[in-house]
């Protein structure tokens, strides 16, 4: 456990030099062949010891020793040279973009810092994760009372991000159904926390396996962490192939679990845990230690990504969503109002996606004043509505929806009622929260 704390401290360091980190080529010295020798075999030692599969950890060793005895390593002194060709070699037998091997001297190892460089290592972690809100994007609740939350990314600072997690869920703990935007969601750490807001009582995620311990590591929820929030309404998860790590954790487990429903594209695909590891001379190498252990369901999504319930491209995947909802919700609505108030919030849907109006020929037969006012008149080509109810002299420009119904503003909407002439005489107000108004036209 202690050795874990130590890479997870210098995957903090790595973290804040990342600026300065893998992108840029390090000022290089040469190195004996004695301490290529010594780096090679510190390889070998942290891929025997650490790569997840162990026969490939074994071919991997046993082509780099077939390489340093060839001598295909001794005119390899510069170090930023030697870290490129040893990962281009590991990768040649076994390819795993997760292995990475650098040349990073301004990095120490944890073990090396004092109380108080480690203190402050963190410290400049949290101001950084703060100034990005933890990741937390976005909050809101959609037309139909339907939550919406764009995570970007799963912190590791669990304790400091608890109120702003806590926060998003709670203003949204009153909506009808939860859309949990991943799809520029790239991973990190700690998904059990999250996932923990989403049971009432305690349930198994996955089980792991990892190359520091001999044993199972299982993940569960934990009811006694989210202060009695529990949010039990319907989950949908959007995701895309930008989605991955913890965050592809995340929609697996609750995908497994019967808990959400996954939309969009397939997830990057990346399931195994990494760690920065010291090679010692200022060599680092990236290799990943733990993977999930797949079951009946769940199943573990290295290379293949985790396939959502409905595939749709992620640009697109919001919407579809919303119309998932809407249409579930129309089908479960008690009365007419739920079904009216679920229809408005489908119409409001419709229209932001509807770029074009019907025909002035068509949009003419709605022109005219109806009671207490209100006038609709045709400008540019767009139905216009002055409505004196307002208590203003504000002109609202009416948004699609179908040939005869129309947004007026943010809580009506506007239809259109033939009358048995076939003429349009009249029309319904449409309100928010179910409501309807008749309105006949006076001239």
């Amino acid at each position: 456990m202690k050795e874990f704390i130590h890479i997870t401290l210098f995957l903090v360091f790595v973290t804040l030099l990342n600026n300065n980190g893998f992108s840029q080529t390090k000022p290089a010295r040469s190195l004996t062949a004695t301490q290529v020798n010594t780096l090679v075999d510190s390889l070998f030692n942290l891929l025997r010891n650490h790569y997840i599969y162990s026969d490939k950890a074994k071919a991997m060793v046993g082509y780099l020793n077939d390489q340093l005895k060839r001598g295909n390593y001794k005119d390899f002194a510069d170090p930023n040279k030697l870290a490129a060709k040893l990962e281009s070699d590991i990768r040649h037998i076994n390819y795993d973009s997760h292995l990475h091997v650098a040349f990073e001297p301004d990095l120490r190892a944890p073990k090396e810092l004092s109380a108080a460089e480690r203190k402050q290592a963190i410290a400049e972690q949290l101001v950084g994760e703060r100034e990005n809100n933890f990741n937390f994007r976005k909050a809101e609740v959609l037309p139909g009372n339907i939550g919406y939350l764009r995570i970007d990314g799963f912190t590791g600072l669990i304790e400091e991000a608890r109120p702003t997690l806590k926060g998003s869920l709670a203003f949204l703990s009153n909506t009808k159904a939860l859309i949990i935007d991943l799809r520029f969601n790239g991973g990190g750490s700690n998904i059990e926390q999250f996932s923990s807001y989403f049971f009432k009582h305690k349930e198994h995620l996955f089980d792991q396996i990892s190359t520091f311990s001999t044993d199972t590591i299982s993940l569960f929820t934990d009811p006694k962490v989210t202060d009695d929030l529990t949010l039990l309404m319907p989950v949908y998860i959007l995701i895309s192939k930008k989605t991955a790590s913890a965050a592809e954790a995340f929609a697996a487990a609750l995908q497994g679990l019967k808990r959400a429903v996954l939309i969009g594209d397939t997830t990057l695909g990346a399931s195994h845990m990494t760690a920065f590891f010291s090679m010692g001379q200022g060599f680092i190498a990236k290799v990943p230690f733990a993977r999930p252990i797949s079951t009946s369901s769940f199943k573990d999504w290295e290379g293949t990504g985790v396939i959502p319930d409905i595939s749709i491209p992620a640009l697109n995947a919001l919407q579809k969503t919303q119309t998932v909802i809407f249409q579930d919700l129309l089908a479960k609505a008690n009365n007419d109002k739920e079904k009216r108030t679920t229809q408005w919030a489908i119409n409001t849907l419709n229209a932001e996606q509807n770029l074009s109006n019907p025909p002035v020929n068509v949009l003419n037969k709605y022109t005219g004043v109806y009671t207490g006012g209100i006038n609709f008149y045709i400008e540019a080509g767009n139905l216009l509505c002055r409505n004196p109810e307002r208590g203003g002299t504000d002109v609202f420009k009416m948004k699609t929806v179908s040939d005869h119904t129309f947004l007026l503003d943010e809580n009506a909407q506007i239809e259109f009622v033939k009358d048995a002439s076939g003429k349009y005489s009249s029309l319904k107000m449409l309100w928010k929260d179910g409501n309807i108004t008749e309105k006949s036209k006076e001239k």
